[in-house]
């Protein structure tokens, strides 16, 4: 424990720490997790309503008109590669190359075990609501590109959501330095790719934001069954602060 500018601040994992404070912080942690996972999934159920009751948007295909008037060959090339990192022939072997280095390295599963949960589970959920709500996709004349299959939510906007924020919630709970760095990154990919589908007229816009919706709710929920059950971080709260006068 150290006092800074009146408050006390204690470290979890790093020092000693009550059995009653480290549940106390534990269930806070929790309650975030599921607070994050509704307001999740009330954004994306609000979304897929809308779609549900018309297939175009204004929006969407204000959005997509611009797009199509500001295309470039350049520019065209570069989101064919980055759209690529969010498909699964990317996420799933990076996936199984950070469980196989964890496990080499720490002897640790569960970290891995929670990334795959997260992959996994994202591309289960987008393919089922895919089937429900049946949207289909922006008119091939306006699409750089042949896709199949419905398009609400964004499978590629899904998988990638999914796999960064898992990413950086292991990274979090292992105390790893540079977080705030791979935040932005991590940040930077997911956006790069949605902005990728929406510009290549694989979606529409709000295909993507349903797509970060549902991968950020799956990841609230998982951390927060992680976090019951000793999942997440040697703990379950490696690095939680609690303040106090």
């Amino acid at each position: 424990m150290r006092r800074s500018g009146g408050r006390a601040t204690y470290t979890i994992g790093r020092v000693r720490t009550p059995s009653h404070e480290l549940s106390t912080d534990r269930g806070s942690a929790v309650i975030l997790a599921v607070a994050i996972s509704t307001a999740c999934w009330v954004v994306f159920v609000a979304l897929a309503i809308v779609v549900s009751a018309s297939d175009t948007l204004s929006l969407d295909q204000s959005i997509l008109t611009w797009v199509g008037e500001h295309r470039v060959s350049a520019l065209t090339s570069a989101m064919r590669t980055v759209t690529w990192l969010g498909s699964a022939a990317v996420l799933y072997p990076a996936t199984l190359v950070l469980a196989l280095y964890w496990w080499r390295r720490d002897r640790e599963w569960r970290a891995g075990a929670m990334l795959a949960a997260s992959v996994a589970g994202s591309t289960a959920l987008y393919n089922i609501f895919k089937r429900i709500i049946e949207r289909p996709r922006p008119p091939a004349k306006d699409a750089l590109g042949s896709y199949t299959h419905w398009s609400f939510p964004s499978g590629h906007a899904t998988q990638c959501m999914a796999f960064f924020a898992m990413l950086l919630v292991l990274l979090y709970f292992a105390s790893r330095p540079g977080l705030r760095l791979w935040a932005i990154l991590a940040a930077a990919v997911v956006l790069m790719v949605g902005g990728s589908r929406i510009y290549l007229g694989a979606h529409w816009f709000t295909d993507v934001l349903g797509g970060y919706a549902l991968g950020g709710a799956w990841v609230a929920l998982l951390t927060a069954v992680g976090l019951t059950t000793t999942l997440v971080g040697r703990h379950g709260t490696d690095r939680i602060r609690t303040c106090g006068g």
